[in-house]
This record gives structure tokens, C-alpha cells and sequence, in this order.
């Protein structure tokens, strides 16, 4: 059983001190190099135990999970273990949705998977037949026609299974414990000035503002305005799916705040004015609303905007290009 462990805390002047000329490339370092070594530890933990045929990857949204996967794929084939990646994210099936009490449509839950095609395609690889994954195109925010190669393990190798729903029963329900390892991922920390100024939460948000912006077709205000459904879902299966995971995984770089902050505060000042000018976007989370709507609750989104950029001129700035290329933060950077 997994617990939350070695909460990371870093004061804006723990940020100040950072910048110096020598003291950011050093500490952005040492950030990436405890990343890395958590992955190498559980690449070495799967390698050790020859019966481990699938490990599942849990964790709430803008944890890092897709990159934390990809790196781990990479790890065990680098110790000449054959590993391939399966994302439950492209077994969306929204064609039924329930809604919260401001219509905010749920995408967040395990039934809007299709966890009956995930689990029989997971079955499939484990069994070392071939297997061609759907795709879901988050831009379009549908099922598109796949053009993947088949996917496939042989008799030794290992499916690494990445998404929030990761560690659900639909998922782990078919193996002996010993024939899995699970792994919760979310960054935990904190960010303090004279007081606690953003939270594990709050940095989640930031990231997911960073990412919607440049991924998915959705503005600040947008993802704010959505963030209580994201919020009420996994408070619905965080503690049980850590609870279910074998080690906890912390994705937080203590630099990030340099980085994700000031983007952030860009993304949610551009949206913010645009607000204040008419010119606002509908939510493209609430296109499905229930009753119809363009927000679920625009003014209270903005309010909390206006809060959140406060907060971050507080912090400061470094740029994108201090990032390294194999970052898990560009999961959220890159467009």
C-alpha cells in the first residue's frame, strides 16, 4: 500500500535564490536527477519480479503520467525487458454523460471509458497476441480512426497501463497481485511565501491551464471554470486508488514554479481580458452542458482568476528554454 511521502516545500525566496547564474542549471539538475532515479527504482522493482506482466499507472489529472510511463517503457527496455505502453485515455466513450448540479458535464469518471474493450485488449497483450488500440483525439474530443501499429509483448514482456482510472477493479480485477505492480503519481508539494501560497492542487491546476491552453483548444478561464468536476471526481477514487498502488510516485520539480507560474499567469491574464472586453470563448467542456450553457459559472471562474494571478506575481520568472527536452513538464509545454 502506497502513502503519500516526502512533500516537497519551496519558499519564494528558495525560488529567488535559484536564479543565480550558477545555482539554476545545478538545481534543475538535481530536480530532474530524483525524477529519474524514481523511475529507475521501479524499473529495477518490475525487472526483479519475472511474474510482474502489467503495471498500472494511476494518478489524478496533470500528474505526469503519460511521461512518467514513457520513461519507465523506456527504463525496463533498456534492461532488455520488452515493454509497451497503453493509454486508457484513448478509450473515451462520452456518448453518455452525467452532470453536475451547474451542468458541467462529467469526463472524468470510469464510466465514461470503455473499460470492457481496455480490459479485453489488455488481456489480449498479456496473452501475447496482437493488438491495434483506438485513438482519441482530445482537439476534437472524439474516437478518430486509428492508425497505430499493433501492439504486442510476446511471452516476457510488460504492458504499462497509464491513466487516471489506471488502478480501477475493471483494470486489476484479472490478475493475481503477484502478476502486477501499481503506481500513483501526483505531484506534492507546496509553494509558501509569508503563508502557504499554492498547494498540490493549485499545481495541478496550473499545469492543466498550461496544457488546455496549448493542447486542447481551451482557455484559462475554461479550465478553471471546469476544475470543481475534476475536483469532486477524484475525491471519489484518490484515496482508494493510492491505497491500491505499490509506491507513490512525487512528479513535482521544485523549479517548475519558475516556469509553469509565469505561463500560467499569461494564459489566465489573456483570458481574463478578453472576459472584461466581451470576447470570452464559450467553455469547450461545456459544449454538452447540461441545461445548455456557455460556462457553468463564469463569474465565480474569474473571481478565482483574478485570485490565482495575485498569487503568481508573487513568484518568479524563468523561461521555457531552461526545460530540458526530456522533462516531464514538457507534457504540459509543448504544443
Amino acid at each position: 500500500m502506497a502513502n503519500l511521502s516526502d512533500k516537497i516545500r519551496v519558499s519564494i525566496d528558495d525560488l529567488e535564490d535559484m536564479l543565480g547564474v550558477f545555482g539554476l542549471p545545478d538545481f534543475i539538475s538535481k530536480a530532474e536527477e530524483r525524477f529519474v532515479r524514481q523511475t529507475e527504482e521501479v524499473a529495477e522493482d518490475v525487472i526483479s519480479k519475472p511474474k510482474v506482466k502489467v503495471v498500472f499507472v494511476s494518478g489524478p489529472t496533470s500528474s505526469g503520467k503519460t511521461t512518467f510511463t514513457d520513461r519507465l517503457v523506456s527504463a525496463l527496455q533498456r534492461r532488455g525487458k520488452r515493454a509497451i505502453r497503453l493509454s486508457l485515455d484513448d478509450y473515451y466513450n462520452t456518448r453518455a454523460l452525467s452532470f453536475d448540479e451547474e451542468g458541467r458535464p462529467d469526463f472524468e469518471s470510469v464510466e465514461t471509458l470503455d473499460m470492457r474493450l481496455a480490459s479485453m485488449d489488455l488481456a489480449k497483450l498479456v496473452s501475447g497476441d496482437k493488438v491495434v488500440t483506438p485513438t482519441f483525439d482530445f482537439m476534437l474530443r472524439a474516437r478518430v480512426e486509428s492508425d497505430k501499429p499493433a501492439l504486442e509483448i510476446g511471452k516476457d514482456g510488460v504492458v504499462v497501463v497509464e491513466g487516471l482510472h489506471g488502478l480501477c477493479d475493471e483494470t486489476t480485477g484479472s490478475f493475481e497481485k503477484d502478476q502486477y505492480l501499481g503506481i500513483f503519481i501526483m505531484p506534492y508539494a507546496s509553494v509558501m511565501s509569508d503563508r502557504r501560497l499554492l498547494d498540490s492542487d493549485d499545481l495541478r491546476m496550473l499545469r492543466r491551464i498550461v496544457r488546455d491552453v496549448r493542447h486542447r483548444g481551451a482557455h484559462a478561464l475554461t479550465t478553471i471554470d471546469y476544475w470543481p468536476m475534476i475536483q469532486k471526481s477524484e475525491q471519489d477514487y484518490y484515496r482508494d486508488y493510492l491505497t491500491r498502488a505499490d509506491y507513490h510516485i512525487n512528479s513535482f520539480l521544485a523549479y517548475e514554479p519558475l516556469v509553469i507560474a509565469a505561463l500560467a499567469r499569461h494564459d489566465i491574464d489573456e483570458a481574463v481580458s478578453a472576459y472584461d472586453q466581451g470576447l470570452l470563448a464559450p467553455s469547450v467542456f461545456m459544449e454538452r452542458s447540461n441545461p445548455p450553457k456557455d460556462f457553468a459559472n463564469i463569474e465565480k471562474a474569474v473571481a478565482k482568476a483574478r485570485m490565482l494571478s495575485t498569487w503568481l506575481s508573487q513568484i518568479p520568472q524563468a523561461t521555457e528554454k531552461f526545460v530540458p527536452k526530456t522533462s516531464i513538464l514538457n507534457e504540459f509545454l509543448c504544443s
